[in-house]
């Protein structure tokens, strides 16, 4: 049995109300409601999608006023209801009010001046027919990309394995210059600090706790080789002087983003230097550190942990990328699935 919703503002009256019980006479249920939300309630609480009927009676002969008022009646009404193809009803409507509603979203127009009652069944029934064979398609699509995602995921598993045992066999072979194998190596941090006593006590206390780290000097220095670093034996993560002869620490950070996008970074400031003036975040910081280190094992443990989450993104990112090499075609069909609106 079809179901329709009627949505009037008004209430019903007049060829409205014959409408109503035009309907009624031939089966169909008619719940009558206000307001677009109400409709939204009623529609979701039935099996079968029922049919919208939208009251705009009041929007005359298609001026240009009418022509927005009915456009936007129609979206507001799928922006709540978006499976569905509601029905305008007007009164003596012109072609550009008509032609708006369709163009808007409507299912159909019925012109209750024009046409009277009479075309109200078959439009129901075509409209709650089109609604209930989108639903059905709707589902199918919907149980179609639930299987292939599940088949990703044990396909990912799978290339996941083949990826960790080539890269086993290949951390025997490679040569010094060849891109690591990001799973065969520990965390490695760039180390930028013009004070070698500290730069050696950073590095020290991070190489015992397994991030491997490269100490310079200066940013010009660290500049230069880490290009090369990244390729040869990663970088996760870089800890920088805020203070350093030449390019400062913000400049230098900026600089080794340009060779190593997204490099997350830590600036070690000293008592003496100016305030940054804003938060690490809005520096594009994940931190900053304080000579002297009132609790150095508290910043060794932070920077390390940072590192090793570097490394796993880099690792999951390796992975990704791998995959997608690997089963393109897989992922382009994927993609290609409609999504329910």
């Amino acid at each position: 049995m079809d179901h329709v919703i009627l949505i009037a503002p008004a209430g019903t009256s007049g060829p409205l109300r014959g409408l109503v019980e035009r309907l009624a006479s031939i089966g169909v249920t008619v719940t009558v409601v206000e307001e677009i939300a109400a409709a939204a309630e009623a529609f979701s609480r039935q099996p079968r999608p029922p049919a919208i009927l939208l009251d705009q009676r009041d929007s005359g002969a298609g001026e240009e006023d009418d022509v927005s008022q009915v456009t936007e009646a129609v979206k507001k009404t799928l922006e709540a209801l978006p499976h569905a193809l509601p029905i305008v009803l007007t009164a003596g409507a012109n072609a550009p009010l008509i032609v708006a509603a369709i163009r808007a979203g409507a299912g159909d127009v019925l012109d209750l001046l024009v046409e009277g009652t009479a075309p109200a069944r078959a439009a129901v029934q075509r409209i709650c027919q089109r609604q209930a064979d989108r639903q059905l398609e709707l589902s199918v699509m919907e149980e179609q990309r639930a299987i292939i995602e599940e088949l990703l995921k044990d396909l990912i598993r799978t290339e996941r394995r083949a990826i960790d045992a080539e890269d086993a066999i290949a951390a025997r072979t490679r040569t010094s210059r060849e891109v690591p194998v990001v799973d065969a190596r520990p965390p490695a941090v760039l180390l930028v600090e013009a004070e070698r006593r500290v730069a050696d006590e950073l590095a020290e206390q991070l190489e015992a706790v397994g991030v491997a780290t490269f100490a310079y000097v200066s940013g010009e220095e660290a500049i230069r080789e880490a290009a090369m670093l990244a390729e040869t034996s990663g970088l996760d993560l870089a800890l920088v002087a805020a203070q350093l002869p030449g390019m400062n620490g913000l400049d230098t950070v900026g600089r080794l983003r340009e060779r190593i996008a997204s490099l997350p970074a830590f600036l070690i400031t000293s008592p003496g230097d100016e305030p940054p003036g804003a938060s690490p975040a809005e520096l594009g910081l994940a931190g900053f550190v304080q000579k002297p280190f009132a609790d150095l094992a508290g910043v060794i443990e932070q920077i390390a942990e940072r590192a090793r989450e570097s490394r796993h993104r880099t690792r999951e990112s390796l992975y990704l990328q791998r995959i997608k090499e690997r089963h393109e075609h897989v992922l382009e069909r994927y993609r290609s699935l409609p999504r329910a609106p």
